[in-house]
């Protein structure tokens, strides 16, 4: 992120202004996660598409029920299968993708049903679904990852992350007040 606010030509910072904190508070914790290779991999292609990312609060959530999705449909069912939990695993990801509230609730169930375990992709979930702001929370998705920690994982997260710009793209303009 400190990338990101060179290139926008702002001050020294891992919070630019330019960026969407959801955005900038995900790409932090994977920063943070993952080894220089692993950065230079999957982060450093990134950074331009992270500048002028700020958008509105639908978005911001939108972003987060990103995060969800990947940590409830690919995420765990990885670290699942990791751990021969094959059949939990596979209920995980045939679960519909998360897109609101309802989603989110449906998720946090299935967690509580097949892994009560991990309670770090609960609080994540739960956080979620209390309607906490996501930069709050998308961070805690990153456990998951570092756990796995193979290129697969951060494959996915690079994924996730693309599909959260993407969101913000896709919003018409806004016009200068």
């Amino acid at each position: 992120m400190e990338m990101v606010a060179w290139l926008a030509g702002e001050p020294h910072s891992d919070e630019p202004s330019c960026s969407c904190p959801v955005l900038a508070a995900f790409v932090r914790a994977c920063n943070d996660a993952m080894s220089d290779a692993q950065r230079n991999s999957h982060l450093r292609p990134l950074v331009g598409r992270l500048v002028n990312t700020r958008a509105s609060a639908a978005t911001e959530r939108a972003r987060g029920l990103l995060v969800v999705d990947a940590l409830v449909r690919r995420l765990l069912p990885a670290w699942l299968r990791r751990h021969h939990r094959h059949d939990e695993a596979t209920l995980l990801s045939a679960l519909p993708p998360v897109e609101g509230p309802d989603d989110v609730r449906a998720s946090l169930r299935a967690l509580e049903c097949f892994v009560p375990d991990h309670h770090a992709a609960r609080w994540v979930v739960q956080r979620a679904l209390d309607g906490l702001p996501p930069a709050r929370f998308v961070a805690g998705a990153v456990q998951v990852a570092r756990a796995l920690n193979d290129a697969e994982t951060w494959g996915a997260v690079t994924d996730t992350i693309e599909q959260m710009v993407r969101a913000g793209r896709a919003q018409p303009p806004r016009l200068p007040a």
